[in-house]
């Protein structure tokens, strides 16, 4: 197992409970991340770090070498972590709030592809 997998796995869960509450209470999740709207480094690196897992595993899942994929997604503790440190995804800014929600979204939905990492931890 990854040593990265259980921060993965708080991370996933943590991302679905703000995604889950965010939905209940009817907040805007953000299809399409606005750059303008990132404060500080955390958001725009996260946003970065998303980008490139995304180009990097679909090819290994399209080839179900999940393996692969999971070692790839484990490079994303260090931005995900920063994240979650240094910002408050539930912003009083409704655009910046969609905005991190988004981030989250795009998060979970790579975790997603690989396997439902929360049940990992």
């Amino acid at each position: 197992s990854l040593p990265q997998c259980a921060s993965l796995a708080a991370a996933n869960k943590r991302s679905g409970n703000l995604l889950r509450k965010a939905t209940e209470a009817g907040e805007a999740i953000a299809a399409e991340l606005d750059p303008a709207l990132f404060e500080g480094e955390a958001e725009a690196a996260l946003a970065q770090a998303l980008s490139e897992a995304e180009r990097d595993t679909a090819p290994l899942f399209e080839a179900r070498d999940y393996v692969a994929g999971l070692n790839r997604l484990a490079a994303l503790q260090a931005p995900v972590d920063t994240f979650f440190e240094a910002v408050m995804v539930m912003a009083e800014d409704p655009a910046k709030r969609a905005n991190r929600l988004g981030l989250l979204a795009r998060l979970q939905g790579l975790f997603l592809r690989a396997a439902d990492i929360s049940l990992l931890g």
